[in-house]
């Protein structure tokens, strides 16, 4: 049985999502022009309650295309911030061993400040954990969410230009 490899080189994977994330921003803010052009084709007459639901309800779908690309971001940068996290895990840990030093040797006064410190190297170990966190946007789920979004965007665009029309004539 043969096997088959495939040679995935990062900087070309990189390169692969930045393009695909400019690609889903410019959808999103082009579908976000249309929703501006169709509230104020709205705004035209008496802009109602129900008029700001229909537009709230519309910017929920570029809303998610612009977290998808957030997410796609995220990603693309985790080859750079797993090159750094040996670095990062010794520097966390050398500062957590200074702050149990101190606490041993300092008073309730410095407590505080102590307690203060504790937080930012608790916060940044945490920020190490959280690796994983931008896979979320591959859940399927998420992606049947962004494919909706993104057909719906698609159509946003050319409502924009209806309602821009609509601006011009009337």
């Amino acid at each position: 049985m043969t096997r088959v490899t495939a040679a995935v080189d990062l900087q070309t994977l990189s390169r692969l999502l930045a393009s695909i994330v400019r690609s889903v921003a410019r959808l999103a803010f082009a579908a976000l022009v249309g929703i501006a052009l169709i509230a104020a084709a709205l705004a035209r007459g008496d802009f109602s309650a129900l008029d700001g639901v229909v537009v709230l309800i519309l910017v929920a779908a570029p809303t998610i295309l612009l977290l998808f690309a957030a997410g796609l971001r995220e990603v693309a940068r985790l080859p750079e911030r797993l090159q750094r996290l040996p670095r990062e895990g010794t520097d966390q840990l050398a500062e957590l061993t200074r702050l149990a030093r101190e606490a041993r040797t300092t008073g309730f006064r410095r407590a505080p400040s102590l307690l203060w410190r504790l937080r930012g190297a608790v916060g940044s170990t945490r920020d190490l954990v959280g690796l994983a966190l931008p896979f979320r946007v591959f859940t399927p789920p998420f992606l049947a969410l962004t494919f909706f979004a993104a057909a719906f965007s698609v159509l946003l665009v050319p409502a924009g230009l209806v309602a821009l029309v609509v601006l011009a004539v009337g």
